[in-house]
């Protein structure tokens, strides 16, 4: 490496992902001792200096430049056993990492390579599957059934891949979650423009990963499916699909994969007169092109995250905006979250060997199962209506001084704005400055639930009338009825709305269902992630097990696959008894997690690292298994 570019760039270095790279490269474990060991840093966002002393950072710099100079770009290190790796991981985050995380983690970071999946040989006409929706997920999918030689097809409601990340289009759009994390193990991409990147970035990225990997000719694209139906004699599904052209069609498969998620069809609220408005009403995911708001009075309702999102730039558009808000939200300050990754750390992530994996670990750790603790209850805190444990409280104090510090001098805002439920009991946003937006002087917070929308306006329920000329509905998506609105029949024509009561979805491991055979789904029921942590890393491991399953019906002649009622039944009572011992069963609120009976449906009760271990291989004494018919 040339040695003056390579100075450059270590001035952006992460020093604990420094030390992780001398140590991967020259096996010594001096790196991971005092007073080289980074300290542990209970700050929201890391310290990238580790906490070490200015002297120790420039020898550790030092010590990397003159190693590296002297390495090949693709050097692979020594070869260290798992106790070295786990005192590493361990090291780096400066608290202790547990042993059942070493493996699963060296897969996350590309440093041990997965077991390969099944292979099979499939015939013409032998078995097929339909995967519906060409989101992450549907993506993950086609890459690894076309691994496994599995024939299938897939088909997208919308004109190209991306899924959701095609569909929200609004001002400021995009991940809550590092992206340096939010991308497949499998292909992870290390030239990131930003730490969070807007919509544009990552949807160029699920469409390289379609090109990559070249299943773009196994999808057919604005393709509707309107409904399937399991027929018990042939054991096929039969998916009624409405192409581009209108024309109906009839697709019949051994198996279905739906990759829809719940973040799918957009939530109006039932907010009398709807369709009185006189100008433009629409939800934050159907976004027109074009869109103009200049000089326009515009009404934002709901304060969940494409509102945080979205608000900033709408306000510096709009002649006056004015935000309807249910309840307040606990908001992350993050000072990187629009900040460009500086070239010297693009760098770094490009060419140093190790350096991407640690960094990528580093995030793992940071916004994921290590927040798992603080969402626990503990039953003999004092103040249950305030926080769920002491740590859940150290948030909740770092939260409400932030906001208070933002809203200085505002009291009416930080009456309104301070939430009175504890953190992480909703989504936790991060602020694209939420708080400065709503102290300008052409926004409005209301505080008032939205009660009937007039043509002209929104009447509130204290009975005052607020004009506007566009209303953008902010409200969410319906995440409780998952599947929703494809009409999904199974075995004997039970639908699975009767099934689940409408909106209390339930599924063994979230993926499979009694009643239901051969049908799989990814980021199904109490799949989705609360506490932390990128929805991609729960999609491949669902994926992967889903693999696994139809490779076992392929190769041994199952016609049939559904769980048992018994296993099913044990999973759904651990989740359950797992959430009421955390923050998100909460009384003191509401949220999308829950069904109307309070039930959690959307949100893991799990850390990743035991989901992982659930998924990793099918039981398959767990499953009604019967043989295709001749």
């Amino acid at each position: 490496m040339d040695r003056k570019q390579l100075k450059t760039a270590l001035a952006e270095a992460d020093v604990p992902v420094l030390l992780m790279v001398l140590t991967h490269l020259t096996g010594d474990p001096r790196w991971l001792e005092d007073p080289y060991r980074p300290r542990r840093d209970s700050r929201v966002f890391a310290d990238e200096s580790g906490g070490l002393p200015d002297a120790i950072q420039s020898e550790i710099r030092a010590a990397a430049l003159d190693l590296l100079a002297a390495v090949d770009a693709d050097e692979q290190g020594e070869l260290l056993d798992d106790d070295l790796l786990g005192r590493m991981m361990s090291a780096c985050v400066g608290e202790t990492v547990p042993p059942e995380y070493v493996a699963v983690l060296l897969e996350e970071m590309g440093l041990r390579t997965p077991p390969p999946l099944p292979q099979v040989d499939v015939g013409p006409g032998e078995f097929r599957v339909l995967v519906v929706g060409a989101g992450l997920s549907g993506v993950c999918a086609a890459v690894r059934l076309k691994e496994a030689g599995i024939p299938f097809l897939v088909v997208e409601k919308n004109p190209d891949v991306g899924g959701t990340w095609f569909e929200n289009q609004y001002p400021d759009a995009g991940v809550d979650t590092p992206n340096h994390f939010y991308s497949y193990s499998f292909t992870p991409h290390r030239d990131w423009e930003h730490y969070y990147s807007k919509q544009p970035e990552i949807l160029r990225y699920i469409r390289e990963t379609a090109d990559r990997f070249g299943i773009r000719e196994g999808i057919r694209f604005s393709t509707h499916v309107t409904a399937t139906r399991y027929d018990d004699a042939s054991r096929t599904w039969h998916t009624t699909l409405i192409g581009p052209d209108g024309e109906e069609e009839t697709c019949v498969t051994q198996a279905l994969i739906t990759g829809t998620g719940a973040l799918n069809e957009p939530k109006l609220p039932p907010i009398d007169g709807l369709g009185d408005f006189d100008g433009p009403l629409f939800h934050t995911a159907r976004w027109p092109k074009e869109l103009d708001l200049a000089g326009k009075r515009v009404a934002l309702v709901g304060t969940g995250a494409s509102s945080v999102q979205a608000a900033r730039l709408t306000a510096e558009e709009a002649d006056h905006l004015t935000v309807f808000q249910r309840s307040p939200q606990w908001v992350i300050p993050n000072p990187i979250y629009r900040a460009r990754v500086g070239e010297g750390k693009r760098w770094l992530l490009m060419n140093v060997p190790f350096y991407a994996a640690w960094y990528r670990f580093t995030l793992f750790w940071r916004y994921a199962d290590s927040l798992h603790p603080h969402i626990q209850v503990d039953p003999d805190w004092p103040y249950p209506e305030r926080a769920v444990n002491a740590r859940n409280d150290k948030h909740r104090e770092f939260l409400a001084a932030f906001i208070e510090e933002e809203l200085e001098g505002c009291p009416d805002l930080i009456a309104k704005a301070v939430p009175d439920y504890p953190p992480y009991g909703k989504r936790m946003l991060l602020d694209n400055d939420w708080f400065k937006t709503l102290r300008r002087d052409d926004v409005s917070l209301v505080d008032q639930a939205v009660a009937r929308i007039t043509p002209d306006g929104l009447d509130t329920a204290d009975g005052e009338h607020h004009p506007a000329d566009v209303i953008i509905m902010a409200t969410g998506f319906h995440s409780t009825r998952l599947l929703w609105p494809m009409e999904v029949c199974g075995s004997g024509g039970v639908s699975v709305r009767e099934a689940w009561d409408d909106d209390d979805p339930r599924a063994h491991l979230g993926i499979t269902v009694p009643g239901f055979p051969n049908l799989f789904m990814l980021l199904g029921p109490n799949t989705g992630l609360g506490h932390g942590g990128s929805a991609i890393f729960h999609i491949e491991a669902q994926v992967n097990y889903t693999i696994k399953c139809l490779a076992h019906m392929i190769k041994n002649g199952i016609g049939s696959l559904e769980p048992k009622r018994e296993p099913f039944e044990e999973y759904n009572a651990r989740v359950d008894a797992a959430h009421e011992r955390m923050v998100f069963a909460h009384p003191g609120m509401n949220n999308w997690y829950k069904n109307r009976a309070g039930r959690v449906v959307a949100l893991s009760p799990w850390r990743l690292v035991d989901y992982w271990a659930m998924t990793r291989e099918p039981q398959f004494e767990d499953f009604e298994l019967e043989l295709a018919r001749p």
